[in-house]
């Protein structure tokens, strides 16, 4: 079965940094895992692609330099956030060989961070990655979405608070979906810590597969009960009723996928990930 051993952590100098990294080395303490976490600057040189042209020399220069002097205040804070959470989760600063444990290290990339989210995002067990509201438009988007889309790994996203504690009471937002069967298995070392979980299912959603009942034979066969909810849908849309439903389940962590609706049926039904990703205060872990 998936374990959780290896975890990385794209940083952006937001400050959604802070409760990612503190919710990102919870996991990693309580997986006795290792964690990776990578602030990613923008190459100053492609600062000046966004600007017009009959710019001179002497501007362009000022604009590399303008940049080269903002990365190097984000690097300043953002390590000194590592260290100062580093040391509160007393997690050793190692690089250590393969499969030995708890353990960290920080890094700091220059280039584009979609690109290079999919490229460090496709060797681990999990990412962690802040919840950035859709109307905040200096949140690092990119990096969500290129840890959703590009890596074919689980994606634990936060809040803008770390949560003191989670992982109780999981509700699983359950629609069949191949997206939300990925999630299940690669966050079974979640469940099996849970101490309750929550099966969720809008009446009919299910047309992409099984219904909710099969879920929860499924995890009984890894011995993990768990208790199925209908959740009537309603005008209100399904995002909100999923969301109104893990609350008053008192869920204090949701498993779904990620845009498992096509853009059409987005656009008419509205999209359950983005309603999700801009209200729910806990922890969501996703796949697509």
């Amino acid at each position: 079965m998936p374990q959780i051993r290896k975890i990385t952590v794209p940083l952006s100098g937001h400050e959604i940094d802070e409760p990612v990294l503190d919710t990102a080395f919870a996991v990693a303490k309580r997986f006795d895992a290792n964690l990776r976490a990578a602030l990613i600057l923008a190459d100053p040189r492609d600062a000046v692609a966004f600007v017009g042209e009959g710019m001179t020399s002497a501007m362009l220069e000022q604009i590399m330099l303008s940049a080269e002097s903002e990365g190097k205040d984000k690097a300043g804070k953002t390590r000194a956030l590592f260290e100062t959470l580093r040391q509160r989760y007393g997690c050793p600063d190692i690089l250590p060989p393969a499969g030995t444990g708890y353990g960290c290290h920080y890094f700091e990339r220059v280039g584009r961070e979609d690109e290079i989210v999919a490229q460090r995002g496709r060797l681990c067990d999990l990412l962690v990655a802040g919840r950035v509201r859709t109307n905040d438009a200096n949140a690092p988007h990119l990096a969500l979405e290129a840890a959703l889309r590009e890596t074919g790994r689980p994606v634990l996203v936060v809040s803008t608070t770390a949560p003191a504690d989670f992982g109780k009471t999981i509700a699983i937002a359950w629609n069949g979906s191949i997206e939300v069967s990925r999630a299940i298995i690669m966050g079974m070392p979640f469940l099996e810590r849970a101490e309750r979980v929550i099966v969720l299912s809008v009446e009919g959603d299910t047309e992409y597969g099984p219904p909710g009942s099969d879920l929860l034979e499924y995890l009984g066969w890894h011995g993990i009960t768990g208790q199925a909810v209908a959740v009537k849908s309603s005008e209100r849309g399904q995002g909100q009723a999923l969301l109104a439903a893990a609350e008053a389940a008192k869920a204090d962590m949701m498993f779904m996928g990620a845009y498992t609706r096509s853009h059409m049926r987005r656009l008419i039904f509205g999209g359950v990930t983005a309603y999700m990703l801009d209200h729910a205060p806990f922890p969501l872990l996703m796949t697509h």
